[in-house]
């Protein structure tokens, strides 16, 4: 986790810097990454993977393999041979850092390893991402060219020929994976859920596993889920991990606490008890959704003077910046457990604005009366409050 931990430099005298400096180093908050279980679980998946493929490679076994690949390519019955290659997933939530997560753990992994006999170079974790349209054809001209730019061969460039066949095209990209490339990973998986096409690629990708003999990684969304139950064989090669987005507990409050170190307003504030759970029921527990919330709300602060990282701030990101994601926040915050005080409170925020003369005039008369008042005259409770006081509705 110390590896994975990824903090870019930040001094409190950046707060002092003027405004257009400080915006543009407010954009070193999307550099921050704090690694969690998932991210440990990743790393654990992806090394075990790849090192099981890798040690597969040179044998006896694999030469036999690349034999029987060579024969159905141009023609002839598929021979199958054991060897133990697999594929699992990824799925979860979007935002939740499933991507970078991955990213982290493939640079952990090293660069390409080079084998002195035979003398070939093998690519540890080759990433690439499942075409738009769901296309077959997309997807191996996708791996071909990311080994080609990462080995710089041009296997490429021979698949262009007029006379090369679909099946001539995977049976290549079968040997040239089973060669040179430790894990797959596909990401952007449920782009197949989308389109008719879906299950012919992953069909496509279940014979790249049994004729590559190389471990596959699928990424995806929860979409995917209902896809891969559709039969027994899609649901056993699609066995993995599953997560959603991160619970109120001290994985949660640890982020919060590392991403309000860094303030690039001219005032700085602390992290409280009761700031930390609004910010977790206006994020839904989406770190890419609590990470944009914490940047626009400084950059609101910075841009209209109020120079503070605080309620009133984050309130107005969350309302004019992520209206989008209200309805989403909302359902995921429902079927959470949260402790049972969730308000703001005065004693341990010092940093909350003084009440309004408006605000002051409300406290001098009940609520229940100007609920009693608004149904007398039937109009809107809500309507009448909102005269009084600003409500936000989720």
């Amino acid at each position: 986790m110390a590896r994975m931990i990824s903090l870019p430099e930040y001094a409190s005298d950046f707060r002092s810097l003027p405004a257009n400096e400080r915006l543009l180093k407010l954009t070193d908050l999307y550099r921050v990454f704090i690694p969690t279980t998932m991210a440990v679980e990743v790393y654990n998946k992806l090394y075990m993977m790849t090192s099981m493929s890798l040690k597969q490679k040179g044998g006896v076994t694999s030469v036999r393999q690349l034999n029987a690949t060579y024969k159905w390519s141009h023609g002839g019955d598929f021979h199958g041979v054991a060897t133990g290659a697999t594929s699992a997933t990824i799925i979860g939530d979007s935002g939740i850092g499933k991507t970078t997560c991955i990213q982290t753990a493939v640079g952990l992994l090293g660069d390409i390893i080079e084998v002195d006999s035979p003398y070939r170079k093998v690519i540890p974790v080759l990433t690439v991402s499942c075409p738009f349209d769901a296309s077959y054809k997309g997807l191996l001209c996708q791996i071909l060219i990311s080994i080609d730019e990462t080995l710089g061969t041009s296997y490429y460039e021979s698949t262009q020929k007029r006379t090369i066949n679909s099946q001539q095209v995977l049976g290549l990209v079968c040997q040239i994976c089973h060669l040179y490339v430790g894990t797959l990973i596909i990401d952007e998986i449920q782009f197949l859920v989308e389109h008719k096409t879906g299950k012919q690629l992953y069909m496509m990708i279940l014979q790249l596993i049994n004729t590559a003999c190389i471990n596959v990684l699928l990424v995806g969304t929860n979409e995917c889920v209902p896809f891969f139950r559709q039969a027994p064989q899609m649901a056993r090669r699609s066995v993995g991990l599953l997560y959603g987005p991160l619970e109120y507990g001290e994985d949660f409050r640890n982020i919060c606490e590392i991403l309000f170190r860094y303030q690039y307003t001219a005032k700085g504030n602390q992290l409280t008890e009761s700031l930390s759970t609004w910010l977790y029921e206006h994020c839904g527990g989406v770190t890419a959704s609590l990470l944009a919330l914490v940047h626009d709300a400084q950059e609101i602060a910075i841009l209209k003077g109020k120079e503070m990282l605080g309620i009133e701030t984050l309130t107005e990101a969350y309302n004019s910046r992520m209206k989008m994601l209200h309805s989403y926040v909302a359902t995921r915050v429902t079927t959470t457990n949260l402790p049972q005080t969730t308000q703001i409170k005065e004693k341990d925020d010092p940093f909350l604005p003084a009440p309004s003369p408006l605000l002051t005039q409300v406290a001098q008369r009940s609520y229940t009366d100007i609920v009693q008042e608004a149904k007398k005259l039937g109009t809107d409770i809500v309507s009448a409050l909102r005269k009084h006081l600003t409500i936000v509705e989720v």
